[in-house]
């Protein structure tokens, strides 16, 4: 079987040189947002990290190639609505079966740790699930525990137990550091009552990390939580509850719960969590570039980016 594994010429060319690259998944096409939302905001995200200089790396399957770096057209084909979610347990079974597939955080971090590719942007990690009979735990988390990328992101998707969330990553020694924020957030609010650490500057940033996995070997990932912006913070506590009570009633479980859960929001809130969203992850794709840019003043295959 030939290498699924295939990076576009620009991004091999960028790591070859030793640019600054982010990776950034593509569930959030496929799954998260509506179409045409979820293709805009695509490109928006990457038009965001290439102004603040670095080079965008879009992930995801396509025809059960493992692409890094995905072209437009590729881009448009996951945003149609018939693509797979893929976490990194799906990958092989996509990769034989040839299908088209949008990546979550945890299939999106591990290609990206195989690639070379060492900071990561997306919306909202997975987490604990709220109050049901399997308790059901993301692989976005245990993908955490095991690949050292540094995921800029809005802390758990706000459907989910944030601070059963927080629990988990602490008990099983994935860091966790708030850039100017000494609360985790909550993807559409910024605050959720959970003290982090807090970073102030993208260089005190870059200096714990490049501690994390250089000097101290850290094998984890480390989670930079974002707030969103402030202007599109959002109090839709109500509507979560009222949608986490519709699921239990249609019996809506397993990988397909969250997707519900973000479409039955947007429906509550009248498209107001759609926009919020939005604005999460084109400031987190930023803030992932000026991350990646400072990385660049250290030898990151030394860090243990890529080993």
């Amino acid at each position: 079987m030939k290498d699924p594994l295939d990076i576009s010429h620009d991004i091999s060319c960028a790591l070859n040189r030793g640019q600054a690259v982010v990776a950034l998944e593509s569930c959030v096409i496929a799954h998260g947002l509506p179409t045409p939302i979820n293709v805009q905001t695509a490109m928006d995200m990457e038009q965001q990290i290439r102004e603040a200089g670095a080079i965008p790396a879009t992930i995801g399957v396509i025809g059960g190639k493992i692409r890094v770096g995905l072209t437009p057209d590729e881009i448009h084909t996951l945003g149609q609505g018939t693509s797979a979610k893929l976490a990194a347990r799906d990958l092989p079974d996509a990769c034989a079966r040839e299908i088209d597939g949008g990546t979550t955080v945890s299939a999106t971090a591990r290609i990206a740790a195989v690639a070379g590719i060492g900071v990561m942007a997306t919306g909202g990690i997975g987490g604990v699930h709220r109050a049901s009979p399997t308790r059901d735990v993301s692989a976005d988390l245990w993908e955490a525990t095991r690949t050292p990328v540094a995921i800029v992101c809005s802390g758990p998707k706000a459907v989910l137990d944030v601070p059963a969330t927080a629990q988990w990553l602490e008990s099983h020694s994935v860091p966790v550091y708030g850039f100017q924020t000494n609360e985790m957030p909550a993807f559409y609010s910024a605050t959720s009552g959970i003290n982090v650490p807090s970073c102030d500057t993208i260089e005190e940033l870059a200096d714990i990390i490049r501690v994390g996995f250089g000097a101290m070997g850290m094998r984890s990932a480390v989670l930079v939580a974002v707030p969103v912006p402030g202007s599109d913070a959002l109090d839709i506590s109500k509507e979560i509850e009222e949608a986490g009570r519709q699921a239990d009633a249609e019996r809506i479980a397993g990988k397909q719960l969250t997707p519900w859960l973000l479409n039955k929001i947007a429906e509550l809130t009248n498209g107001r969590s759609i926009s919020s969203n939005v604005a999460l992850l084109k400031n987190n794709a930023r803030i992932a570039a000026e991350l990646a840019n400072a990385l660049l003043n250290d030898d990151r295959r030394r860090l243990g980016f890529y080993t």
